[in-house]
């Protein structure tokens, strides 16, 4: 019996419960295209646990994509490729798939399959995105490659459950008046300060000049 390590991880409250099959193969754009074989079974349960259970075929799924890995030519052009059937009465051209290299799987020790859910009270996904690691940062196949997918029949999984969050909306602003020929009205410069209060400065000089009048004549009359 194979060991299976799996990691599951649920980021969004599912309300019901529901039975998901995903789906695997190895693809060669150049190659007629081979029968998915199923994978796994993924049950979300009604308080949000998911559980993955492997299909009993699995181990034989991985010894003959090592031959297809070891027949091909270009081997950087063979894709490993899963699909997630969103319902029983889903045809198969509605299937959600996501491809890595297969050249990497000899190599891997975890994958993560994100599935995205447009409502967090219902679990039916609309899109699915599959990762490996370890992989290189440019992506290229490793040079020295394993003879069997072995180890990857222990590869540590993690199923995480996302739902759509919708983009802030953006901040619309009062538009400018427009006048009845359609063109935008030119506000009123605000007055500088002289030009509002020149009428009390002027009375405050008035108010000064007349003081200093008054206190000339009281020294040169005085009483």
């Amino acid at each position: 019996m194979l060991a299976f390590a799996t990691v599951v991880t649920a980021l969004a409250a599912v309300a019901q419960g529901a039975q998901l099959n995903l789906y695997h193969r190895i693809y060669h754009p150049s190659a007629a295209a081979a029968p998915f074989s199923k994978r796994a079974t993924i049950q979300i349960a009604e308080n949000s646990t998911v559980s993955f259970q492997l299909s009993i075929q699995f181990a034989q799924d991985l010894f003959s994509f090592a031959e297809a890995l070891h027949t091909v030519k270009d081997k950087s052009l063979l894709l490993y490729q899963v699909a997630l059937e969103p319902g029983a009465e889903t045809p198969q051209s509605q299937w959600h798939i996501s491809s890595v290299k297969a050249c990497h799987l000899p190599k891997a020790t975890a994958e993560s399959l994100q599935l995205h859910v447009i409502n967090p009270q219902s679990p039916t996904p609309y899109a699915l995105n599959y990762f490996i690691s370890p992989i290189p940062h440019d992506g290229a196949c490793p040079k020295s490659r394993s003879k069997s997918f072995d180890s990857f029949a222990n590869v540590n999984s993690t199923v995480v459950i996302k739902a759509s969050r919708l983009p802030p909306l953006p901040q619309l602003t009062t538009p400018p008046p427009i006048s009845a020929q359609g063109e935008p009205i030119v506000p009123v410069p605000e007055k500088s300060f002289v030009q509002k209060y020149w009428m009390y400065m002027v009375g405050i000089l008035l108010a000064i000049s007349k003081a200093q009048s008054l206190s000339i004549c009281k020294k040169a009359n005085p009483v």
